[in-house]
Order: structure tokens, then C-alpha cells, then sequence
């Protein structure tokens, strides 16, 4: 198994967001700080998130980091923190970032604990950097991204200030605007992507008779059973599309059991860069929070797949967490954790996408949507 080296702890994001006309002055740490929840999907606690400052001027967004906090130990940062910001450093350097903005979010026994902390993890961020074209452009921190909480900067000087209201920010009515949801925090995005099981015990039952049929077995016929495997797909696609819907558990048994073919995995992969990939992601969670596992490894790495490429990084990561879980030996659920942990950009994922279609037109795959135009 491919394992991350910051397993379940580092998060990556990138949906490129102007920061101007998004968060007004990048001088005003308190709407950026107040933006974080919007831009991560989620509010962080006990956190510290970077923030790539990309462009000759340093005011495009690009990739958004977030790990879990660990507290200093013996006055030096903790080993994870360490860690943790090599890990920002080498992403905002393979981006081209011109300065990174980092945040530590983490409620102490006292706020002077809060800077003492928040300064020294700056000190080894600003020697970290030292090795790369990035400049540290500030250094912030808060007990949380509440309404009318101070917010200390630790950069050069102390300043302080208090953070604006985060629902009331510009980023998050873009985002909303945008059909994002913004969750109160990061345990409500994994029970949304977990889902309450209702019927695993009869799908599975469900899947082993149906894995005993010869529909989808090997031999002759292969590229038919491909076909079939994506047909079946494309229809359930569409009823989402089409409104209301929830497949009954043969429903859902037959379509984990057609993505267990790795030529009919393969293929679909390639819908994440169709008109019909918000529709297809939603099929994936609904088969997310249906199937058992071990199978529902196959579902969630879907969801991770697209949530990926559309640079949705926390979701991805918490979908690709929940593969692991259902089959720890999953090898696709485990090169794309180890590429998001390691700050592939959505562009390198993208890829595998077009490789996917083309893979269906060499088949003769019929039925699929086109690719859509590269930033679409």
C-alpha cells in the first residue's frame, strides 16, 4: 500500500480564487483569516493553514494548506509541525508562489501561549523558506474564525485586530453563490462523505451473488462487458441528473460491481471532465455512503478522484481517507492520497481523466460526453 506521509492530518485546496475583488487588501488580515472557512470547504480548529500568494504583484490564491496543530514541545515546535511546514514550503516552492501567509488556528490556555507558539513556528518557517523563492509574507493567529475574535500578527511587529463575521466575507458569498457548502468544521465534512449505513448487510449479499454471475466475468466478450459496465453507469448518471434519486440496494450492488472492473473504472474516471461530473460525484456518494466494505473503497476513490480534479482538496482527502479505510490495499485510492499530501496540482490529476476517455474511445466505448475545454 502507497501511504501518505502526513496521513489524514495535511489537506490541500486549490481552486484558484483571486484574492482581489475576493478578499479586499491582502493587508487585511482579518478578512483573510475570516475567508479560510470559504476557501477550505470548512471551519478549521486546532489548525495551522498556509495560504499561496501567487503573480509578479503576490494577489492571485493559489494552493490553501491546512494541517492538524500540534502544540511546541520543550519550546521547539512539534515534530508534525516541523513536518508540516516543509510540507507547505516544498508545495508553495513547486508552485512558483511568489509569498505564503500562514495561520494558526488553535484555542491555548492563554493568548500570550498563542504568540509565544505563533512565533516559533514562524522562526522555522522563515528558515525553512530560506531554501526557496518564497517570501513569508505574514504570520497570524486566532483562538478560532468566530465573529468579533482578536487576531494577532507576529510578523516583524505585534499588531492585532478582530476578525470580521466569515459567513459575511466575499469569498464565502462566491463560494455559496457558487454551490459550495460551507461546513462548520471538518468532522461534519467526514460524517456528510461517511453517510449513515442503512442496507449494507443486504448489498453485500447483493454483491456476492451478483460477482457469481458471468455478466461481468472475464473471457470472451470483454469489451461487451465493458460497454455494459459503463451503460449502466451513464443511466444512473442521468437519473441523478434528471432529479430525486436513490438507487435500491440490487441498484447499487450491480453498479459497485460493474466499477470493480478496472477497464470500466478506468473509462468512467473520465466523466470528472464532462458536462455530467457533478452528477457522476454525486452517484459516487451516494455508493459512498450505500456499499460496504471492502468495495466501497471503489466508490469513494471515485469521489476523491473528481473532487480532486475540480481542486476540492479537503473533500478529496476525506473521501480517499474513507477508500482507505474500506481496503487499505486499494492502489488508486493510495497514489492519489500520496499525490494530494503531496501537493500535486489538480491540473496532473486532470490528466488521468483524459487518459480515461481515451481509453473508452479505444474500445469503442460509446454513450460518454465529451472532454470539456481545459478550465471549464
Amino acid at each position: 500500500m502507497t501511504t501518505s506521509p502526513l496521513p489524514g492530518e495535511f489537506e490541500f485546496s486549490d481552486d484558484d480564487l483571486a484574492l482581489f475583488g475576493r478578499v479586499e487588501r491582502v493587508s487585511d488580515p482579518g478578512e483573510l483569516i475570516a475567508a479560510i472557512p470559504a476557501l477550505l470547504g470548512f471551519h478549521p480548529s486546532n489548525s495551522v493553514v498556509a495560504l499561496s500568494l501567487m503573480g509578479a504583484s503576490a494577489s492571485t490564491l493559489g494552493p490553501v494548506m491546512r494541517h492538524d496543530y500540534f502544540p511546541s514541545v520543550k519550546g521547539k515546535p512539534a515534530r508534525q509541525m516541523s513536518a508540516a511546514l516543509r510540507q507547505f514550503a516544498a508545495v508553495c516552492d513547486g508552485e512558483g508562489a511568489r509569498a505564503v501567509v500562514l495561520v494558526v488556528i488553535t484555542d491555548c490556555s492563554t493568548a500570550e501561549t498563542l504568540i509565544d507558539e505563533t512565533i516559533e513556528l514562524a522562526e522555522v518557517f522563515e528558515d525553512v523558506l530560506g531554501g526557496t523563492c518564497v517570501d513569508l509574507s505574514d504570520v497570524l493567529c486566532t483562538a478560532a474564525i468566530e465573529s468579533g475574535q482578536p487576531w494577532t500578527s507576529v510578523t516583524r511587529s505585534i499588531h492585532r485586530g478582530t476578525l470580521p463575521d466569515p459567513a459575511s466575507s466575499s469569498v464565502a458569498a462566491a463560494q455559496v453563490l457558487g454551490g459550495r457548502v460551507i461546513r462548520r468544521s471538518r468532522e461534519e465534512l467526514v460524517r456528510w462523505v461517511h453517510g449513515a449505513a442503512r442496507n449494507h448487510d443486504a448489498i453485500a449479499r447483493l454483491i456476492a451473488s451478483r460477482r457469481e454471475s458471468s455478466e461481468y466475468s472475464g473471457g470472451s466478450g470483454r469489451d461487451a462487458a465493458v460497454q455494459r459496465g459503463v451503460d449502466l453507469v451513464m443511466e444512473h448518471v442521468r437519473r441523478v441528473e434528471a432529479g430525486t434519486y436513490y438507487p435500491d440496494p440490487q441498484e447499487c450492488a450491480d453498479l459497485v460491481v460493474a466499477l470493480t472492473d478496472v477497464h470500466v473504472r478506468d473509462v468512467v474516471l473520465g466523466l470528472a471532465i464532462t458536462s455530467v461530473a457533478a452528477h457522476a460525484e454525486q452517484l459516487w456518494l451516494v455508493l459512498t455512503h450505500e456499499v460496504p466494505s471492502p468495495e466501497r473503497a471503489w466508490p469513494a476513490t471515485l469521489l476523491g478522484f473528481f473532487a480532486y480534479v475540480r481542486g476540492d482538496g479537503p473533500l478529496a482527502g476525506v473521501a480517499l481517507s474513507a477508500a482507505l479505510s474500506a481496503d487499505s490495499e486499494h492502489t488508486l485510492a493510495g497514489l492519489l492520497d500520496l499525490s494530494l499530501q503531496s501537493g500535486v496540482h489538480p491540473d496532473g490529476i486532470r490528466d488521468l481523466a483524459a487518459v480515461g476517455l481515451s481509453i473508452g474511445e479505444s474500445l469503442g466505448i460509446t454513450g460518454l460526453p465529451p472532454a470539456l475545454p481545459s478550465g471549464s
